[in-house]
């Protein structure tokens, strides 16, 4: 969805968005500071009122906030991760957006057509979906879209994509981007109803107060994980308005 974003994204993006012609990520003299702590696989085993009871489970990957070239060796560490994640033969691939490096400084600038590539890897075999988040934007949505759709993954922009899985259809949702709230996302939940199940994929979990009661399963990024929150002070950096 092409719009004009407001002034001080558009003047960030000019500033830190080029060149991406970086396909290693070199970080330069930040090398020796810029390590990614190891990644962590979490598995969640769920089940969910209203919908269909399949012979097996539907085994669901969930990937997103990579900032790839953010970290040293960030493209190996990220080509080891896709790996790893494909060896699960998931049935379902959803990865929740923010692909590229936006740092203003240090380096790591991985164009999109190499992140795309390192992710296409991982197959799913009922689907792949994906949103855009704030730094996808930030950087161009239209490329970081084409990247992505090139290597045969759905790029969901308020829009609804379905898969099947034991002879059920089942939807999923695209709400992407962080910083701006547009009406086609409240539009597109209004489409939600109780009869049908669905996935909705949001960048920013603050869309699990839109989201109606329902057979619905709402999977989100954007967070990093949590927020800063300092002893006998509290919270002091949060990244989404989400509900507590």
């Amino acid at each position: 969805m092409s719009e004009r974003r407001p002034l001080i994204e558009r003047l960030t993006g000019r500033v830190v968005r080029r060149p991406f012609d970086d396909a290693l990520g070199h970080k330069g003299l930040l090398r020796p500071f810029a390590w990614a702590q190891p990644h962590v696989v979490k598995h969640y085993a769920l089940t969910l009122p209203g919908w269909p009871r399949f012979e097996r489970a539907l085994r669901i990957l969930m990937l997103s906030d990579f900032h790839v070239g953010s970290h040293t060796d960030d493209v190996a560490r990220h080509t080891a991760i896709a790996k790893e994640a494909a060896a699960f033969l998931p049935d379902l691939v959803l990865l929740g957006g923010d692909y590229v490096n936006m740092q203003t400084f240090g380096g790591g600038r991985v164009p999109p057509r190499v992140i795309a590539r390192m992710l296409a890897r991982i197959m799913g075999r009922n689907g792949r979906f994906a949103i855009l988040g704030n730094h996808d934007y930030a950087y161009g949505e239209q490329e970081v879209s084409a990247a992505l759709h090139a290597h045969g993954i759905a790029v969901l922009d308020h829009e609804r994509g379905t898969f099947m899985f034991g002879q059920h259809a089942i939807d999923v949702l695209g709400v992407p981007d962080a910083h701006r709230v547009r009406p086609q996302a409240h539009a597109l939940l209004a489409t939600l109803t109780p009869d049908r199940p669905a996935i909705v994929l949001a960048h920013d979990p603050v869309w699990f107060n839109d989201v109606p009661p329902g057979p619905f399963l709402t999977l989100s990024g954007h967070t990093h994980g949590g927020q800063i929150k300092l002893p006998g002070w509290g919270v002091v950096r949060n990244a989404s308005r989400a509900p507590l």
